[in-house]
């Protein structure tokens, strides 16, 4: 296992309540951005990162060689598996997904007509430099953050379909 592979591994495998997701990066200071202002992506969440399981080494080294060359920064996502179930059960049997409910900023559009969201900081457990092993930790990663404005996002989503 790579060295990156083995930190990794051992960073992530406490962390069964949660989904996994992964986001390499080029440059540093773009992985401590996410980290202090959250995670801007297009249309859905696992269009720019993995979802990974945190007990398969495997896959995590499979990610590492795979993604190497969107940069030597990775970025870890973490939403607990309660609160992505609450609110995936809301959307269930509609046209909206779960990432337009967990956007901490109204959506944008993107130049190709996709929607932009914002996940919340409080997901971000932090970032890994994969060529020297060192993890820089968010210290307000909480990957049960709930905010009052996830239910606000489910009410204008279900009185726009109303009018």
């Amino acid at each position: 296992m790579s060295t990156a592979g083995e930190v990794l591994a051992s960073i992530l495998a406490k962390d069964i309540d949660c989904l996994l997701f992964m986001h390499n990066t080029k440059d540093e200071e773009t992985a401590r951005q996410i980290m202090t202002k959250g995670f801007q992506f297009e249309e859905q969440l696992t269009y720019s990162t993995d979802q990974i399981n945190p007990n398969d080494t495997v896959e995590i080294n499979y990610f590492f060689v795979e993604r190497k060359e969107y940069g030597q920064y990775t970025v870890i996502i973490e939403i607990d598996k309660t609160l992505y179930k609450k609110y995936n059960h809301l959307v269930e049997g509609s046209d909206f997904h779960f990432e337009e409910l967990l956007t901490i900023t109204p959506p944008v559009l993107s130049d190709n007509d996709e929607n932009i969201y914002t996940l919340s900081r409080q997901y971000i457990k932090g970032y890994l430099d994969n060529f020297t092993g060192r993890f820089i930790e968010n210290s307000d990663f909480n990957p049960s953050y709930d905010p009052p404005v996830y239910m606000e996002n489910y009410r204008r989503l279900i009185r726009r379909v109303e009018s």
